[in-house]
């Protein structure tokens, strides 16, 4: 085995470099990374590494710097060049310097990884003369240590371990925070099941590496912590306090707002985050995750990305089971709505649902009651005719939604968006047309949703060749040309107003696959995403 470093002062290279692929099957292991020359250097003498892939412009010591440094110690270490397509002349010096290879940064993949690590490793086994002996791998150890300690953590709080042999078993894993003042923070991955659909390729593994070597890198070193993974969607972190204040807010608010910026700004997730009081004694821990877990549920209430303290939770009037709402007099009125097809009166009926529910304090299974009996009540008002028309894709989950759904705010929102579309559609019932028409009201509605010929034609029950056919006889273009160009004039708007960044535009018109949208883009405007939004 040879040991490798990655030196780059973006968090975000640094993980995706080190995520793309199994470093181990390649004879090769991570012993560490930096985020400039100077902290590279001072590791590389620790760890003498056989590899270093670095980064050339860095601040405080560049990778030009950090080669001709470390290259007076570590006289057989490899260097390969982190570079931008500006940067060649930074390249060439750094290749005089001894580098053997460079990789530019927007074109890295797995593929090219591999082929240079083979190139690197037949260097290194012919200097050595033979594959180099390791009977120990300390990448192996810190991975047994990590998986030690989740599983210490996991016992404490499920009461599994011994309050006597806590103290004791601490010790033996090298646990970094003390016993005294500590704070168990659980972080949640909002939206989870939207989120795993995108690592659906390189598996939930990438995302759990990814989210807990960004709470590794991000924490200030002033903090003692320790990093549990409960499940792919769940996190703990438990820090000891920085001040002699007993109450957690100002610092840990200020920490765990950094943490969910950054899990933001570098992977685009957002995270909910619930809080215990100051416990002390590892046992304490049990306790403090209780409390965590407590005040994370409250979200439900709240809303995503929050910051949630137990205390506060706490302090809130406690929420109840209550009955269903809607009694005969509210039935009529809602009869009278219907009737009039008016959004509006709707908007308030439905509101003021929600806030008598929040005025008796209702609890979450109470909410979702009231909810699907509102979904009853639209039922029953609406023809056969309506329901096969209707042509919504979120139609299909909107009962997963009132019962699944996260935050009251999006079940109360998807609601209000079903009542509309019924209005609509029940307007519509007795109006002719044809399936063209109706595809295209589909495909201007939900563009941005997991669409297809098949998936239209099966919400208008036609054949989907027939569908095709008869689209392109109407409209004068096939059904992927209209929707492909109703996207892209939708992310043209998005990308003219400047407040999104590129990939999120993508993935809001339905396109998952940045490269691919960019393409796209590019093939039907002739400019890229970027260019084109230059020029606005």
């Amino acid at each position: 085995m040879y040991k490798l470093m990655i030196v780059d002062d973006e968090l975000l290279m640094r993980v995706g470099i080190r995520s793309m692929l199994d470093w181990e099957k390649h004879e090769f292991y991570v012993v560490g990374e930096a985020s400039n020359g100077k902290e590279a250097l001072e590791l590389a003498l620790e760890v003498s590494p056989d590899v270093i892939i670095t980064d050339i412009k860095m601040p405080i010591m560049d990778g030009l710097q950090l080669i001709q440094h470390a290259s007076d110690s570590l006289k057989t270490c490899k260097y390969v060049i982190l570079s931008n397509f500006d940067e060649f002349q930074y390249v060439k010096t750094a290749l005089k310097l001894g580098a053997v290879d460079y990789l530019i940064k927007t074109e890295i993949t797995e593929a090219l990884l591999v082929e240079l690590l083979t190139s690197i490793r037949m260097k290194l086994q012919k200097e050595h003369g033979s594959l180099k002996e390791m009977p120990i791998n300390p990448h192996d150890i810190t991975q047994s240590l990590s998986h030690l300690k989740n599983n210490f953590f996991q016992d404490i709080v499920s009461g599994f371990i011994d309050r006597t042999n806590i103290t004791s078993k601490a010790k033996e894993l090298h646990i970094r925070i003390r016993e005294d003042k500590l704070v168990l923070i659980k972080f949640k991955v909002n939206y989870y099941e939207s989120v795993k659909k995108k690592y659906i390729e390189k598996g939930e593994k990438l995302l759990r590496f990814s989210i807990q070597n960004i709470l590794d890198e991000i924490i200030p070193s002033k903090w003692k912590k320790e990093i549990v993974v409960e499940s792919s969607s769940e996190y703990w972190v438990i820090v000891n306090m920085l001040s002699n204040q007993d109450s957690p807010h100002t610092d840990i608010k200020k920490l765990c707002d950094k943490i969910l910026f950054s899990i933001k700004d570098f992977m685009n997730l957002t995270l909910s985050a619930g809080i215990s009081t100051v416990v002390t004694g590892f046992s304490g821990i049990r306790r403090a995750y209780q409390e965590a877990e407590l005040a994370l549920r409250h979200d439900f209430f709240e809303g995503n990305y929050q910051v949630l303290f137990y205390d506060d939770v706490l302090k809130a009037s406690v929420r109840k089971e209550v009955d269903i709402l809607l009694d005969p007099q509210q039935e009529q009125d809602f009869l009278k709505i219907w009737l009039s097809k008016d959004e509006k009166k709707a908007e308030e009926f439905l509101e003021g649902i929600r806030s008598d529910l929040e005025i008796l304090q209702a609890d979450e299974n109470s909410i979702r009651k009231n909810y699907i009996s509102v979904m009853e009540l639209i039922n029953n008002h609406l023809s056969r005719t309506t329901q096969r028309v209707q042509s919504t894709f979120k139609e299909k989950t909107l009962y997963e939604t009132v019962l699944k759904g996260e935050y009251w705010e999006d079940i109360h929102e998807a609601l209000l968006t079903h009542i509309v579309d019924c209005f609509k559609a029940d307007s519509r019932q007795n109006q002719e047309r044809s399936y063209a028409d109706l595809a295209i009201e589909i495909i201007d509605k939900y563009y941005a949703e997991d669409i297809s010929l098949h998936r239209v034609a099966n919400q208008i029950n036609v054949n989907p060749s027939y569908l095709s056919r008869m689209f392109k006889q109407e409209k004068g273009e096939n059904f992927i040309s209209y929707l492909t160009k109703v996207r892209i004039e939708s992310a043209k708007a998005y990308l003219m107003n400047r407040e999104l960044r590129v990939y999120e535009i993508a993935d809001k018109v339905g396109y998952q696959n940045y490269t691919y949208f960019n393409k796209i883009f590019k093939k039907m405007v002739g400019l890229t995403p970027e260019e084109y939004r230059e020029l606005q």
